[in-house]
């Protein structure tokens, strides 16, 4: 009896077990000596070479798993962390108070697509990331996804302090049998207190700030891939004085893989609407700045490594109380070499020309540079 029980245990746990996907760790390690000066328009400049992180492709520590339901249903789950293997400590995705900041997700998929809960990538991300021959990191990424955060000039304009992830997000996936065709659709939770009204300023003059709606459509066949996005999120909102500040992102992006080269083209555009009632004193005006450009690039295999290179353009416009429209271009350069499927050397060179008070330097900081030139030169592990 013992020996029939003992086997219906053993039964019972093997089921189980092949019920569940097992969990995966995974990550990547990456590490660079990095070098940026700025030139100023008085004539002085300013260099800074520092052991960094992320130069090719961020380092970060994860959790993944899937579990099949049965009848074509699964759940899943994505935990992952930013690290900042220079220091040993967290990385610089990292938001006070996250663990996961990278994401942290949990779904439910089958043959009607993906729902996924949690904080994720922006839909608009993507764009930025997947038509940029350098990603969106190091030295060489793309002067528009600089731009967003530490745009400014006149005012000292911020577009988006993030325009990469979304925290309390709800989003659904279409599944992956279009003929080519794939998309998405993501809506993020403000999580505001909020009056009988919607908008008591008895109960919180800030009732939307940090609210998110956007999408993503694409088409890839083979060589070819294109993608379009659009996005809405308020960065503040405060009732008190009629005010809102509302940014919304568009972009286009495209790539065909010749296979002795593959190229890349990005357009976008950061529209951002800050809004008073008319009962708002004079000093506190309305105003409609953007900030848009494009970028187009290439990659060419060679042997182990990929050569890669872009040019990048954007300009701002329409910044209240500024005379003329701040705009730079930078020019980017690099090579990957792979050791193995896992491993690799990587070395970038960058410049960034600013015009009419552009603040921005190659690596991404604001600054009240003229110019900037930079490097990275680092190794890339995956696990």
């Amino acid at each position: 009896m013992k020996k029939s029980l003992v086997a219906l245990a053993t039964l019972a746990v093997a089921g189980v077990a092949s019920a569940q996907s097992s969990v995966t760790l995974f990550g990547i390690v990456d590490a660079a000596i990095s070098g940026t000066t700025t030139k100023f328009d008085n004539g002085t400049s300013a260099s800074t070479t520092r052991l960094d992180n992320s130069g090719y492709n961020s380092s970060r520590l994860g959790f993944r798993g899937t579990e099949d339901l049965g009848g074509g249903l699964a759940a899943s789950f994505w935990l992952e962390a930013a690290l900042g293997n220079d220091t040993g400590g967290a990385g610089s995705s990292s938001v006070t108070g996250q663990l996961f900041n990278r994401r942290s997700t949990v779904s439910l998929s089958g043959g009607f697509g993906e729902i996924r809960l949690g904080r994720d990538y922006k839909p608009t991300f993507w764009n930025n990331t997947n038509f940029d021959p350098f990603g969106t990191n190091g030295q060489g990424t793309n002067i528009l996804q600089n731009i967003a955060g530490a745009a400014g000039g006149a005012g000292a304009l911020s577009f988006d302090s993030d325009n990469v992830r979304q925290s309390n997000t709800v989003g659904y996936f279409l599944p992956a049998n279009l003929g080519g065709f794939y998309g998405q659709v993501q809506y993020g939770f403000d999580e505001k207190v909020k009056g009988a009204d919607g908008y008591d300023p008895g109960v919180n003059a800030d009732t939307r700030s940090g609210d998110y709606v956007g999408g993503r459509i694409g088409y890839a066949n083979g060589p070819f891939d294109i993608a379009l996005a659009a996005g809405q999120s308020t960065n503040n909102s405060n009732y008190t004085l009629g005010a809102d500040n509302t940014l919304n992102t568009y972009n286009i992006g495209a790539s065909w893989d010749f296979g002795f080269m593959k190229l890349f083209g990005e357009y976008g555009m950061y529209d951002l609407d800050i809004e008073f009632l008319p009962t708002t004193p004079p000093a506190l005006l309305s105003a409609n700045p953007q900030a848009w450009g494009g970028l187009v690039g290439v990659t060419v295999p060679v042997g182990p490594g990929l050569i890669r290179a872009s040019y990048s353009y954007a300009r701002v416009e329409d910044i209240p109380g500024a005379t003329q429209n701040p705009s730079g271009q930078k020019f980017a350069l690099g090579y990957v070499h792979n050791l193995s499927k896992r491993t690799a050397l990587y070395g970038t060179v960058a410049y960034l020309d600013n015009k009419h008070g552009l603040p921005l330097a190659v690596n991404g900081a604001s600054t009240g540079a003229d110019y900037s030139y930079g490097y990275d030169f680092g190794i890339r592990h995956s696990f």
